[in-house]
């Protein structure tokens, strides 16, 4: 099968060694891990992670837990384990959880984080001695990181998205001779399918190679959950059904000598967010960054595989790796030297892992990557970051250029390339630290709405005549009182209860939610737009009582009394 199945296989004849026999010390570790069954991308349904996908990726927590937090079995584990990391509870300093905005990448983390974290037992006694306990047993909550494909950091996971050279590769790529050859070899077979299976979801027209993995999708969907699709497909039908899937996708996203390699433009961006993340490491001392999980779709895994060379070596990387599987960065140390102190980045080594799938708890295998010694599992830091430099992207303005995007945060990284081609950096995390952050890609989107939002109001001004003034009214004649009988402005957020002769409600607006999940339509709907009682129309900005002023009155005089 061409998938990422058999790759261990390979490696019982093959006498690679590690060249690391002293006791070990982890630092940090990225897992990039893929999604969990789910609804298929051409189902008329929404997409999202199916129960068994849940199980899947609730699994793999459970066996990253055992490897990095707390092993079943010190004795064969505990030089994995991350050097101070949280045992029970999560420490979101110590940990990055990050997804797409696709809801199965975000359910998949979450179900990840409760296998790594299990919900706690523990209660909290309150001053009067009531006893509580978070919800559902004790059920902790991550910090997820998502990002919109409005987002800067949104490349980083999905490189593919919004990349018009990326698209147009692939359109060149259905031009060729080499698919046209394909799509003809392929078309008795797929016209040989079952037309009812694919009834309601995909045209007849539609099924062929050009569809090969929404095909596959759907095919490998609908034979796990409908009863009545395992009789129509034989073994070897849905074999070569995968075959052609494994095949187009390495076309489309693993071919790294078409189009300068543009279509592993998802690994190329995934290799920058990983080496930015152990070098957070390092900048820290070991105290973030201890554990990054990254979830994502296939594409950035797949891209990966052939930059790395893991193509070269194994041609069963060539193929889709199965739900739930996981590539693994781990920086460690060796040595009892650096058991308590933070190594010099020339102390540290990194290895990659890869564990296909979720069948096994077992099946975490080592390879070389780059032009790494194919017998040894592991590289020097200084190493891995000279190959990753090779492969990757090393910021959102280069990605902007290499993709001639027109996503609306390219304009503010526009002179990032060319300011960056004047000279190379003195070090990786240089070029690294060039990844925009979320709090920068934050205030750089606030800044460009501010600039876009300023821009159409003047083109309105300036074309339309638009213009702004203060409505006048007529002016009270007296205050009435404390500030008056009517409401001003500044009382918005005091409600007085006429009706029980003293007390006050205070609205609170300064976090409500309008639109959350949390509010419900009628709620909402009151809230928003609802005046408080008694509070009579709103005075106008002149409308005040006091706004003509006399210059040559008596200043106001401060009195203090209680």
């Amino acid at each position: 099968m061409l998938t990422f199945l058999a790759v261990g296989i390979l490696l019982l004849g093959k006498p690679i060694l590690s060249r690391t026999q002293n006791p070990e010390t982890v630092w940090s570790s990225v897992v990039v891990t893929l999604h969990g069954d789910r609804v298929p991308l051409i189902s008329p349904d929404l997409s999202i992670l199916t129960a068994v996908g849940a199980q899947q990726l609730h699994s793999a927590g459970g066996v990253f837990r055992d490897r990095y937090i707390a092993p079943s079995t010190p004795a064969v584990a505990d030089n994995r384990i991350i050097r101070g990391i949280s045992t029970d509870e999560i420490d979101n300093t110590q940990t990055f959880v990050e997804s797409t905005l696709d809801p199965f990448n975000g359910g998949s983390a979450q179900a990840f984080m409760q296998g790594l974290y299990p919900p706690t037992n523990g209660t909290f006694r309150l001053s009067n001695g009531t006893e509580v306990q978070y919800p559902s047993d004790g059920y902790q909550y991550p910090q997820l990181y998502t990002a919109s494909p409005w987002d800067p950091n949104s490349i980083w996971l999905a490189g593919g998205v919004n990349c018009n050279a990326y698209k147009d590769a692939t359109e060149q790529y259905f031009r060729s001779t080499d698919f046209q050859e394909k799509v003809s070899e392929t078309e008795a077979f797929y016209a040989g399918l079952e037309p009812d299976i694919f009834a309601g979801v995909l045209n007849n027209s539609l099924v062929n190679y050009r569809n090969a993995y929404y095909i596959f999708d759907y095919i490998n969907y609908v034979y796990q959950w409908n009863s009545t699709i395992p009789p129509q497909l034989s073994v070897k039908t849905f074999f070569t059904i995968q075959t052609l899937a494994d095949e187009w996708e390495h076309a489309v996203n693993g071919n790294v000598s078409a189009g300068n390699g543009i279509s592993t433009i998802a690994g190329q961006t995934l290799s920058a967010h990983v080496l930015d993340l152990l070098v957070s490491n390092i900048q820290t001392n070991g105290a973030n960054n201890k554990l990054n999980l990254l979830f994502t779709s296939f594409e950035p895994m797949v891209s990966f595989a052939a930059l790395a060379g893991l193509t070269d070596f194994h041609n069963d990387f060539y193929g889709l790796p199965q739900p739930g599987s996981s590539m693994i960065f781990e920086m460690f140390s060796s040595g009892a030297n650096f058991s308590n102190t933070y190594p010099d980045p020339s102390d540290l080594m990194v290895r990659f892992l890869f564990r296909n799938g979720t069948d096994s708890p077992d099946n975490i295998t080592p390879y070389p990557i780059f032009d790494n010694d194919r017998n040894s599992l592991e590289m020097s830091f200084n190493d891995f970051v000279s190959g990753m430099e090779n492969v990757m992207v090393t910021s959102v303005g280069e990605w902007c250029a290499i993709c001639r995007s027109r996503s609306i945060f390219c304009a503010a990284f526009a002179n990032d390339l060319s300011s960056n081609s004047t000279g190379s950096p003195s070090s990786s995390s240089a070029k690294v630290n060039a990844a925009t952050r979320p709090a920068v890609a934050g205030i750089i989107g606030a800044l460009i709405g501010l600039i876009m939002a300023g821009t159409v109001l003047a083109i309105a001004m300036l074309v339309f005549g638009v213009r702004f003034f203060r409505t006048k009214t007529k002016r009270r004649s007296e205050l009435a009182g404390f500030k008056g009988a009517e409401k001003l402005a500044s009382d918005r957020d005091l409600t007085i209860v006429k009706s029980s002769g003293v007390g006050a409600t205070v609205v609170g607006k300064g976090h409500e939610r309008v639109g959350s999940w949390e509010l419900g339509e009628s709620n909402r709907a009151k809230g928003a737009g609802s005046r408080e009682v008694g509070g009579g129309p709103r005075a106008s900005f002149d409308d005040d009582g006091i706004s003509i002023v006399d210059h040559h009155s008596e200043p106001v005089k401060v009195v203090e009394r209680v």
